[in-house]
């Protein structure tokens, strides 16, 4: 009986030490995401390739591509556009499928460079 009550003990104070030593680690630091601005610093000339679902919607396909503070899209394939209007249309239009991919130039003015959108 006292062999009994003292394993019981051991037990439960090995269970009150690892609850204790899992309560008190220290929280992971969480990193705030990147915005797209400063992602894109630096990244002259280096393609993006996007990465899409085949749920995702041919319409939503515009608001997917990272694009810093005063860049616009300059072409989409070999069509170039004039405005942010008609470029969110045109890739809209596209209509991508499976297997298919979007080629787009971006560009402030000064730096331009290619975004690659792939679908699955």
């Amino acid at each position: 009986m006292i062999l009994f009550r003292s394993l019981t003990i051991g037990l439960l104070g090995a269970c009150v030490l690892l609850l204790v030593k899992l309560l008190a680690r220290s929280p992971v630091p969480v990193r705030p995401p990147v915005p797209a601005s400063a992602a894109i610093q630096g990244l002259e000339g280096v393609p993006t390739i996007i990465d899409v679902s085949p749920a995702i919607r041919a319409a939503d396909l515009p608001a997917l591509v990272p694009l810093a503070n005063g860049e616009h899209v300059l072409a989409v394939g070999d069509r170039s556009v004039f405005s942010d209007l008609s470029a969110g249309a045109e890739i809209a239009r596209s209509g991508l499928t499976s297997g298919q991919y979007l080629d787009l130039t971006v560009g402030n003015g000064v730096i331009t460079r290619r975004v690659l959108v792939l679908m699955h």
